[in-house]
């Protein structure tokens, strides 16, 4: 009996450590086999860098050129109220970012701050030059002689569809009226891409002879449909006091959230 009974412990030892090594064994085939996402964190599957690249919806950083910041400026609305701009280019084809958190700072010949920070979220389109408009920005009796533009998070570039990369209004030559004591500006868009937006807006920038920058101001056109068109007015309290020699408008679409179902 006794060395039946040592047999069946043997046995059911046995049994129990092949168990335990079956176990185990598909415990890391599943941890080591599992189907790769753009969420877990490893580079695997299609990816060129962990959870970005190849599938993935994320673009790897060193595959993007960093964004171009051609000028900052601030434009005196009225004594002690300014709008500001800062003028930027994205040089990447196919690839944009859903919302940037920036910081604009206004300083004086002297280069001390006149006013509070202002700190605000944008979007970055593809393949475009574009623009972050800040309005009615008080300084008080301070005069505000350069601005200082700061993007302040990180930038997570993602894939957008090819047609915003091109462009998607046909607009017409703006009409200025009313330059010698409080000019307006009147200009037609025609929605020329194969889709309708909401809630786009349209930043006016106004060039003197030497094509620098002296005013700037901003609509917004609530939904335009394909190949249908839309009137944007600008008006500024005051006169310029420079001619003007070109006007560049500049209207703005969210790649990642503003086209009509």
């Amino acid at each position: 009996m006794s060395q039946w009974s040592n047999k069946r412990r043997k046995r059911l030892l046995f049994i129990i450590i092949a168990v335990a090594i079956a176990i185990v064994s598909l415990l890391a085939y599943l941890v080591t086999n599992k189907t790769p996402t753009c969420f877990d964190r490893v580079q695997n599957g299609s990816e060129t860098g962990v959870d970005c690249g190849g599938a993935c919806q994320l673009v790897c950083r060193e595959d993007v050129r960093d964004i171009v910041v051609w000028w900052e400026r601030p434009f005196k609305v009225v004594n002690g109220v300014y709008n500001t701009v800062a003028y930027f280019e994205n040089q990447n084809l196919e690839s944009g970012i859903e919302e940037i958190k920036y910081e604009f700072r206004l300083y004086s010949y002297d280069n001390i701050l006149v006013s509070e920070p202002i700190v605000g979220t944008t979007f970055v389109e593809p393949n475009k030059r574009s623009a972050v408009f800040e309005a009615g920005i008080s300084t008080g009796d301070q005069e505000a002689y350069t601005a200082f533009f700061k993007v302040s998070s990180v930038q997570k570039w993602e894939k957008t569809d090819q047609s915003f990369a091109y462009n998607l209004f046909q607009i017409s030559e703006p009409q200025l009226t009313n330059q010698d004591i409080a000019p307006k500006i009147q200009v037609s868009l025609k929605n020329v891409s194969f889709k309708g937006y909401t809630d786009i807006p349209v930043i006016a920038v106004i060039y003197n002879q030497e094509d620098n920058a002296i005013a700037s101001s901003q609509t917004y056109i609530d939904d335009i449909g394909q190949d249908q068109e839309a009137i944007a007015y600008f008006s500024w309290p005051q006169p310029f006091g420079e001619t003007v020699s070109r006007i560049e408008i500049i209207p703005r679409v969210n790649p990642f959230k503003n086209a009509l179902e």
